[in-house]
């Protein structure tokens, strides 16, 4: 079973003749040619454009639509002497276009000024408003960067009040275009441009490129920044524009791209895509997810090292503000996800939740709960709500809004991401929608996500010079993903939990009659560690990375899944109940216990159950919970069994919880029964009251079992009492002690101790999957 729920797909093989073939022409290693053959690659040309790709891989800009018109018209304001406007977006694309453009226009000599949308006051794209202050300040012709594909208003006002506009985008295309002066987009329908796929950073710098006359080497950096931060397909020029970038970036002369790094603490060697998407990006777009995103330009454009510094400064405080505000959102949304964790869909909606981080919300939330998710944020007035939505694996979340769009003011999107704005009275209605699409296409929401394997390896092939070499393949991205490796049948050495609260997982790996061995590393899986106990068989998916610490350089996994063969069996076996043993989410707690039964109804979380043990085995059924809690021992072999031989495939947490040990208290031995019976048979009757334990002192036998033993007489009729005394009965029902039904119980709840509570994981594990095979 996979822990993270995936399903592993290995990719189809390679023509091996042709890797052959390559690697032996190339000199490049057969492992890395197939990992390029993989990614559409075969000739020894197209290898090693692929994995060294220069400026002259670039396209002609002019193959754009309309880049002839928009490159006229460019130089005929420039030599009149007009006033020229940019007008460009809130993130880190639109922010490195309008750099990309301001610079190039302003090495051109034109009289330019740039306009960067607020999110809250203007919205996404151009509007009349803004266009038409540029206008009245004698603006005679608007360039849009990343944007205004959709602005056909803006566009129609600015074009009859004479002032031109060129729009260059690259966001999708609607049935109408907008007649602009020039429409410059990689994917309009009357060119038939090589790369569609351009983000609107790297449209800027085709345009950049034209104007030009040749490649604008000293802004390829701003175009990687936002090709890679747009999250567009690093393939064709998008991948020489970003591997070109990240290679400049290493050496940038830009005083703002300095200042941002060494703050970063990033070594610039070590500068990489991911540098860009999870640290230079997020800083970018978090100026126009909070507010005005214009000091991402400036920090881009100074030649001031006190500015720069203050701008960084005022980003990262920016960073850690949407930090905060994303946390605060996700705690107080938590309630609202334990209301709705039976239902296929999550549509959470609050007043005064930020809208400009709604996206990173739902995208927090999905990660944790694996359902589709909505965070809408009501406006102050309380009539409309406004925001974003993640899906999760082959759900269609925008097919799902396209379902209810009657209901809805606004929505956009494509499969795995959406925004929205909808009348809040509507929502019941537009929740009652999706839940009937959920229900209607519930084998999307049933469907693991893929996890493609680019290769299995044997764990002494993974080398630092193996990883050394795939750093090639950089930059990873959109359609040219990390290569994914898996081990198959490897074995955990040991376990170790990292971070403040334990939540990250550290496993050292082993081979069986080897001593290769292996570290991996599981970030926010720290719950996986109770299943991975010493010599557990894996199967272990993740991609590879060099680890250095203390001038040591080894390889590393950084995991993605593992599975293990049968069963996910989670050992939470204690002596004592704590908080998070009664917290599992959407898990059917199993008792045998009436009193745990009523108190465990009100202790776990809504979204969990409690059931009688012995009735869910009766009932042979698989329960719809995403996890089941063995909360305490069993009482009947048979029953644990038959438990083990049904059909359910859910993780199972093990606490076993015994509150009365029959191994601590032992079970009396028959040498102790009859010493027992010969006391009685001696003293002819004993005075049945509390002072009778002191027996058990008497006859050195622990006070547990002196009362099992009493218990035992009583139920075969052993013993009698006759007027407060206890004496023999000279007629007991039998004079055999294994007829004793109290000490079949306690001899099967010994048997079943020592199973569950006093072996080790690995063979109780073993075990468990054995009877499952029965």
């Amino acid at each position: 079973m996979s822990f993270a729920n995936y399903a592993w797909k290995l990719k189809e093989n390679v023509d091996e003749e042709l890797v052959t073939s390559l690697s032996s022409e190339s000199g490049v290693s057969e492992n890395l040619v197939r990992l390029c053959v993989e990614r559409g690659v075969q000739t020894v040309e197209e290898l090693q454009e692929f994995l060294s790709p220069t400026p002259h891989l670039i396209h002609d800009p002019f193959l754009l639509h309309d880049m002839d018109k928009a490159v006229a018209r460019i130089q005929e304001a420039i030599e009149n002497g007009e006033w020229i406007h940019i007008y460009g977006d809130y993130d880190a694309d639109g922010i490195t276009s309008t750099t990309i453009l301001y610079e190039t226009l302003e090495m051109l000599g034109a009289q330019v000024s740039y306009y960067l949308p607020n999110r809250f006051t203007d919205g996404y794209g151009p509007n009349i408003p803004a266009f038409q202050r540029a206008i009245e300040e004698g603006y005679t012709l608007i360039i849009t960067v990343d944007c205004g594909i959709a602005a056909h208003e803006p566009i129609r006002y600015a074009m009859e009040n004479g002032c031109d506009v060129i729009l260059t985008d690259h966001h999708e295309i609607p049935s109408e275009i907008p007649e602009a002066y020039a429409v410059v987009h990689p994917r309009h329908p009357e060119a038939n441009y090589p790369c569609g796929d351009l983000s609107g950073a790297g449209v800027a710098f085709k345009l950049a490129h034209a104007l030009l006359g040749e490649f604008p080497e000293e802004m390829v950096e701003l175009a990687a920044i936002g090709t890679i931060a747009d999250l567009v397909s690093l393939t064709d020029e998008n991948r020489t524009i970003a591997k070109l970038g990240i290679s400049q970036m290493k050496q940038t002369q830009r005083i703002g791209l300095v200042t941002l790094i060494e703050k970063l603490s990033v070594k610039v060697d070590k500068l990489d895509e991911k540098t860009i998407g999870f640290q230079i990006g997020p800083r970018l777009n978090a100026l126009g997810r909070l507010g005005d995103a214009t000091p991402g330009v400036q920090l881009l454009t100074t030649f001031d090292d006190e500015e720069a510094a203050s701008i960084v400064d005022f980003m990262q405080s920016e960073n850690e503000r949407r930090q905060t505000i994303v946390n605060q959102i996700v705690e107080e949304a938590t309630p609202l996800i334990h209301e709705q964790m039976n239902q296929p869909i999550l549509v959470l909606a609050q007043p005064g939740w930020h809208e400009g981080v709604l996206g990173i919300v739902a995208s927090r939330i999905v990660e944790q709960t694996g359902k589709p998710t909505l965070v809408l944020g009501i406006s102050e007035d309380g009539l409309t709500a406004k925001g974003s939505g993640r899906s999760f694996g082959e759900f269609n979340l925008y097919d799902a809004l396209t379902s209810v769009k009657d209901h809805l003011l606004k929505f956009g999107g494509h499969h795995m991401a959406a925004g929205l704005t909808v009348e809040t009275i509507m929502l019941p209605t537009i929740i009652e929608g999706l839940e009937q699409y959920a229900k209607d296409h519930q084998d999307l929401l049933d469907a693991k996500a893929t996890l493609t394997i680019d290769e299995i390896l044997p764990l002494k092939e993974i080398t630092v010079d193996w990883i050394e070499s795939l750093a090639s393949l950089k930059p990873f991205g959109t359609d040219n993903p990390e290569p994914v490796v898996s081990l198959e049948g490897i074995q955990v050495a040991s376990t170790q939990l990292l971070g403040a609260d334990k939540q990250h997982l550290k496993l050292n790996l082993k081979e069986a009659n080897s001593s290769n061995t292996l570290q991996a590393m599981a970030f926010s899986k720290g719950e996986w560690a109770a299943s991975l106990q010493p010599d557990t068989k894996i199967s272990i998916a993740g991609t590879l990375e060099i680890n250095e610490w203390q001038n040591n350089r080894l390889p590393q996994l950084m995991v993605k899944d593992i599975a293990v063969k049968g069963r996910v069996v989670i050992d939470w076996r204690t002596s004592k109940i704590t908080k998070d043993h009664l917290a599992v989410e959407n898990a059917l707690y199993l008792t045998t216990n009436d009193v745990y039964l009523k108190e465990l109804e009100t202790r776990i979380p809504s979204t969990s159950s409690v059931m009688d043990f012995a009735s869910f085995v009766a009932a042979n059924e698989n329960p719809t919970a995403k996890a089941i809690v063995l909360f305490d021992l069993p009482e009947k072999i048979e029953e644990v069994e038959t438990f083990f031989k049904m059909e359910w495939t859910q993780p199972l947490y093990v606490i076993a919880y015994t509150k009365n040990s029959v191994v601590t208290t032992g079970i009396p031995d028959k040498p102790k029964f009859g010493l027992v019976y010969k006391y009685i048979q001696s003293h002819g009757q004993i005075p049945y009251n509390e002072k009778l334990v002191s027996v058990a002192g008497f006859l050195k036998i622990p006070v547990e079992q002196f009362r099992v033993i009493l218990k035992v007489f009583f139920e075969l009729k052993f013993v009698k009492i006759v007027d407060g005394y206890l004496m023999i009965n000279e007629s007991p029902k039998t004079n055999d002690l294994e007829e004793s039904t109290l000490l079949k119980k306690l001899n099967e709840q010994m048997l079943l101790e020592k199973k569950f509570n006093y072996s080790q994981f690995q063979e109780l594990k073993s075990w468990m999957d054995s009877q499952q095979g029965k």
